[in-house]
């Protein structure tokens, strides 16, 4: 059997059952079991609880606006809303609102030029706890940034199996068949998206090749072919021209292409299928 596709160990990893010569396979195959492994980490990692953080004490926004000589303007301390338990914890606050700087700090009253002589700062309390918090909350950030890990780790077909994107309608597929020299075997299918466009996605079992693996579609009298580009694993999705009959072209074909600069088919075929609708 061949490896198992992106997509499938990627829902296996989110948990999703699939069919048991599937099950069979990845518990046999050291690379399938890897590939799972992988993906299963970048899972628990979206789905784990985020650890607890504490913000900074006021001093050390003092400490850094002192260090950068900076305007009064930015005075007050940016985490104050944002800190539980900031009374009492982390600063000294007086019944006219000042608060003062940490314990051991050579904070001073302010002068008449406004100009503050320690890191003592007037803040207004309740305008700061009134404030909207910006950012995005950690577990979702988390989950978000998982999320990124997977689409950038599978491919498009893959993101579209993850439900990213809606399922795109088959309207053709070919079981593709090792020719003469080779031994791998292989699928695809035409699908439409849910924009309109076309797509092939064509999955082949590993194979030796002296150069790389092209895509193309083949008129039945293998006269005429339409090249689709290069396929550099064993799953790849080729968008389709609008314009492009596939009805003309139906017969899928991968071929060993040597590096040698000639564009045209080696006549070194490597699988090949007819589309059936």
């Amino acid at each position: 059997m061949a490896h198992l596709s992106e997509e499938s160990l990627t829902l296996l990893a989110l948990g999703e059952a699939l069919d048991p010569q599937s099950r069979e396979h990845v518990a046999s195959c050291a690379d399938c079991t890897a590939e799972l492994a992988s993906l299963q980490r970048v899972v628990h990692a979206g789905r784990a609880e985020a650890p607890a953080v504490t913000a900074p004490g006021p001093g050390v926004w003092a400490a850094i606006h002192a260090e950068l000589g900076l305007s009064d303007e930015v005075a007050a301390d940016p985490l104050a809303g944002t800190r539980d338990g900031a009374r009492g914890d982390t600063a000294a606050e007086d019944s006219a609102g000042t608060v003062g700087a940490p314990t051991g700090s050579a904070a001073g009253p302010r002068g008449d030029d406004g100009a503050g002589r320690g890191g003592a700062t007037v803040v207004d309390l309740d305008a700061r706890r009134r404030r909207p918090r910006r950012g995005v909350p950690y577990p979702l950030a988390a989950a978000a940034a998982a999320a990124a890990l997977l689409v950038g780790g599978v491919s498009v077909w893959g993101a579209q199996r993850l439900g990213l994107e809606p399922d795109p309608t088959v309207l053709a597929t070919a079981e593709l068949e090792p020719l003469a020299g080779y031994t791998a075997r292989g699928s695809a299918e035409v699908d439409e998206r849910s924009d309109g466009t076309r797509q092939l996605v064509v999955r082949t079992d590993p194979a030796d090749v002296d150069g790389f693996k092209e895509v193309w579609l083949l008129a039945p009298d293998a006269q005429r072919m339409v090249s689709l580009g290069v396929m550099a694993g064993d799953e790849a999705v080729f968008v389709l021209p609008e314009n492009l009959d596939v009805g003309e072209f139906p017969v899928v074909d991968v071929s060993n292409e040597p590096i040698d600069g000639d564009p045209t088919h080696s006549g070194d075929s490597i699988v090949r299928g007819v589309l059936e609708v």
